[in-house]
C-alpha cells in the first residue's frame, strides 16, 4: 500500500452549498475529503471473532501507508469516514513480532459476512462484506481502494498469499469490500466543513505495510 502525498489542501472554509456541491438538499457531502471526518473507534466483526481498537494512520516518510502494531487497526485518516462517500480504509496486520495481527483471519471473510464499526459519539455502523479478492501488492485497485467520492464503501486491507522469507514481507494483500447496510445505515452531515489533509495517489511500485 505505498501511497504518497503529491498536494496539500490548504485550510479554506467552506460553506454547506459547496461542499454539497450540485445536491444542497443532500445530507451529505460529494467529496468526504473537502469536510472533517470522525475517526472509527474499533470494528467488530463476529464471523472471525474479532474486536479491535482502531487508530488514525497517515503516510510514512518512505511514502508508505502506516500500520499500527499487532494489536490496533489503523484508519487511513486522508481517505473517506463512516457515513461519506468513498472508501473508508482500515489496514492491520495477518501477523508480527511472532504474534497474529487483528485481521489474521481476514481471508476466512466470505460475502454475507457483517462488519460493525463503531464511532466516537456512541453509535454504531454496519456493514455487509460483498467481495474478498487478493491482488499482488503492485496491482491494488486505486480507483476502488483511494477514493473519497462516489458510493460509501468500508475497504480491510492486510497481507496474504505467500510470505517472501528474504524480504520478510507477503507477496499480495488480501482486500475485502463491504457496503452499509440499509436499515441501519445512519446519514450524516458534518458540523465542521473545511478542507482537510492532502489530497493523495497510488504508487504502483511499492509494496504495502500491511503484514
Amino acid at each position: 500500500l505505498a501511497v504518497r502525498q503529491y498536494l496539500w489542501a490548504p485550510d479554506v472554509p467552506l460553506d454547506v452549498d459547496s461542499a454539497l456541491g450540485q445536491f444542497p438538499d443532500s445530507t451529505l457531502p460529494i467529496d468526504a475529503a473537502l469536510v472533517d471526518r470522525e475517526p472509527p473507534l474499533a470494528v467488530t466483526i463476529d464471523d472471525i471473532e474479532l474486536w479491535g481498537p482502531v487508530d488514525e494512520v497517515g503516510i510514512e516518510d518512505d511514502g508508505e501507508l502506516e500500520v499500527p502494531d499487532e494489536s490496533t487497526i489503523g484508519w487511513y485518516k486522508y481517505g473517506s469516514a463512516p457515513g461519506l462517500p468513498g472508501a473508508t480504509v482500515l489496514a492491520a496486520h495477518v501477523t508480527w513480532n511472532r504474534t497474529v495481527g487483528p485481521f489474521h483471519k481476514l481471508g476466512e471473510l466470505e460475502p454475507g459476512a457483517e462488519v460493525d464499526v463503531h464511532l466516537q459519539d456512541g453509535t454504531e455502523r454496519t456493514y455487509q462484506v460483498v467481495e474478498r479478492e487478493v491482488y499482488p501488492k503492485d496491482e491494488l485497485p486505486r480507483e476502488r481502494i483511494w477514493t473519497t467520492t462516489g458510493d460509501e464503501t468500508l475497504v480491510l486491507i492486510t497481507c496474504g498469499g505467500s510470505y517472501n522469507a528474504s524480504i520478510r514481507r507477503y507477496r499480495e494483500n488480501i482486500v475485502v469490500y463491504a457496503v452499509p447496510v440499509e436499515h441501519t445505515a445512519r446519514s450524516r452531515r458534518p458540523t465542521s466543513l473545511t478542507a482537510q489533509g492532502p489530497t493523495t495517489t497510488v504508487d504502483q511500485s511499492g509494496t504495502s505495510a500491511a503484514g
